[in-house]
């Protein structure tokens, strides 16, 4: 006889008592989905960040000759750093504080019913448990994956970096272009500039 059935079956009914449901599959993934898309976010914005600082005027210099019109975008960006740094530093954090909310409580929804399965059935124990756990995890992703992978990334190639991901920046400029105006002048009023 198999006894995994039965083994499933208790610790389904253990989990429910440690949190108030399993989520369904597809809602797990939908969270985890969403974990992966402000991690990716947070990583557009560093590489936009670092690949337009690091990339050379005279690489642009040579592609404005023949004609691309990406490097002539790429130029625009760099006559204007401040208020495009400042752009991904806007991205940036809405994607980190977002990442923090919505990525924190989505693990914690999962790794807290899973934590019955290895016996960890008191609901205070199994949350602390999951919040730790979740937050590691969070920080993990978004160091490696959306901070230090694409700074070097980034760094290493800024030249087809910057060329492939001027554009969106641009677009996120124009959509935020009020609120980047709004921090801009704010700094520059406290620091006196």
């Amino acid at each position: 006889m198999n006894i995994f059935p039965l083994f499933l079956l208790r610790a389904t009914l253990m989990a429910t008592s440690v949190a108030p449901h399993w989520d369904p599959p597809m809602v797990i993934l939908g969270k985890l989905a969403a974990i992966a898309a402000l991690v990716a976010l947070n990583a557009f914005f560093v590489a936009c960040e670092f690949s337009v600082v690091k990339v050379r005027t005279t690489q642009l210099d040579a592609l404005l000759e023949e004609g691309n019109l990406r490097a002539r975008f790429v130029k625009h960006v760099r006559a204007h750093l401040d208020a495009y740094l400042s752009a991904t530093q806007l991205g940036i954090t809405l994607a980190s504080l977002a990442l923090g909310w919505i990525g924190e409580q989505s693990l914690v929804s999962i790794l807290q019913p899973a934590l019955a399965v290895v016996h960890i059935y008191s609901y205070a124990v199994a949350t602390s448990i999951a919040i730790a756990l979740a937050f590691a995890g969070i920080t993990f992703l978004h160091i490696v994956f959306g901070e230090l992978a694409p700074k070097y990334i980034a760094i290493s190639n800024p030249l087809p970096v910057a060329l492939r991901l001027m554009r969106l920046l641009g677009a996120f400029y124009v959509l935020f272009k009020p609120a980047i105006w709004l921090l801009n002048k704010s700094s520059n009023f406290l620091l006196h500039r």
